[in-house]
């Protein structure tokens, strides 16, 4: 947004921007694309929350004409330059919809001072991190580890502990796969961590409030995406900053590590009245310049070149999220949600049953339950 004057010049083009709190913000979107009046010409999108839905509808205009048109696209604007994963995520259906903005792979934060303290190793599987998490709760203050609690919030970050137990959303008759052991497994680790380590009101958090408990220096670890690195090693708002360690998602009781990356991106609406500007901001807010100046300020950028850029290794005070970040980009997973239609109306049953559980519930009804509403709502989708 700083940079917006420069574009303008060099353009002629003048923007306009609006900004919403995230939840206001989707909601805004999609009203406006469904009524097609007043829609933005260019908007921020997660394909893989609304994609499917926004494909389906007709709203989103292809990207990859405006790519190959060499009359608006110069020749190092390449897409082999953005990691894979991140084009992967803005393309439904085989078919390019977004550019990739920033990406976020599910890391683990933890408190480097404490590990010291306590002589904890930092943990690279599942056993580890319990182990580690009984250890440091009570010490200092803090409790052992935070996790997202709150519902349709949580469902993104048990997704990386469901893949690391060998499960999936779907089963291959596109019903859900719920009440499968892998996500009893899941589930009775996941919430099993915050019952035993976690503080009180798990029901109660997203990403603000764990992520203000861990920079108040009241955690001892969580895991979620690696983007809050600049809110909780920054010093202008973390208690414990210059304290943070970074690692890889531990990997599973199988060995397997399976973070998720989640893609934010660049998406035109297909209503537009001015395509070839909304193409060339675009082309501009994704280009190497631009990617460069969001990893400087510790947003992790979705262009691999950025992160071998001299200014930014010269400067680069945390090599232990970065190396996290670059390891885990390779193999992370895009399909950090239900591959569906009606991806919020799933989220909130199975967040009815992280809730359920976190409130004593027994995991194999609450997830069975939640299979059967599933399944209900992806009839309606044939």
């Amino acid at each position: 947004q700083p940079y917006f004057p420069e574009f303008e010049k060099l353009s002629g083009i003048k923007l306009v921007l609006e900004t919403f709190p995230e939840a206001q913000f989707r909601n805004k979107v999609l009203v406006e694309l469904a009524s097609g009046a007043g829609t933005a010409d260019v908007f921020m999108l997660t394909p893989n929350q609304e994609g499917n839905l926004y494909v389906k509808s007709g709203w989103l205009e292809p990207l990859a004409g405006y790519v190959k048109n060499r009359a608006l696209t110069p020749g190092d604007y390449v897409l082999n330059d953005f990691f894979p994963s991140t084009i992967q995520s803005v393309s439904i259906g085989g078919e390019l919809v977004g550019l990739p903005l920033q990406q976020e792979t599910t890391m683990l934060f933890y408190r480097k001072d404490l590990f010291a303290k306590y002589n904890i190793a930092v943990p690279r599987t599942f056993a580890q991190l319990a182990a580690a998490a009984k250890t440091l709760n009570g010490k200092d203050g803090v409790n052992g580890i935070g996790l997202r609690g709150r519902g349709a919030s949580a469902t993104s970050q048990l997704a990386p502990y469901m893949y690391a137990f060998g499960g999936d959303w779907l089963t291959g008759e596109r019903k859900s796969n719920f009440s499968a052991k892998a996500w009893q497994d899941a589930l009775t680790y996941y919430t099993d961590l915050l019952r035993t380590a976690g503080p009180q009101g798990a029901t109660q958090m997203s990403w603000p409030e764990v992520t203000a408990l861990f920079s108040q220096g009241k955690l001892g670890m969580f895991t979620d995406g690696s983007l809050f690195k600049s809110t909780v090693d920054d010093p202008q708002k973390s208690t414990v900053a210059g304290k943070v360690g970074y690692a890889p998602f531990p990997a599973g009781p199988n060995g397997k590590r399976t973070p998720v990356v989640i893609t934010w991106g660049l998406s035109m609406s297909k209503a537009s009245k001015n395509k070839t500007a909304s193409w060339l901001f675009m082309q501009w807010a994704t280009n190497k310049q631009n990617q460069l100046r969001a990893l400087m300020e510790s947003v992790p950028a979705a262009r691999r070149s950025v992160w071998k850029d001299s200014a930014f290794t010269s400067k680069d005070k945390t090599p232990e999220w970065t190396k996290a970040n670059l390891e885990q980009i390779s193999y992370a997973n895009p399909v950090w949600n239900p591959p569906i239609i009606a991806v919020g109306e799933v989220r909130d049953i199975l967040g009815q049953a992280i809730v359920g559980v976190l409130g004593g519930g027994n995991v194999k009804e609450l997830l069975e339950k939640a299979a059967t509403a599933t399944d209900t709502v992806l009839a309606k989708e044939k």
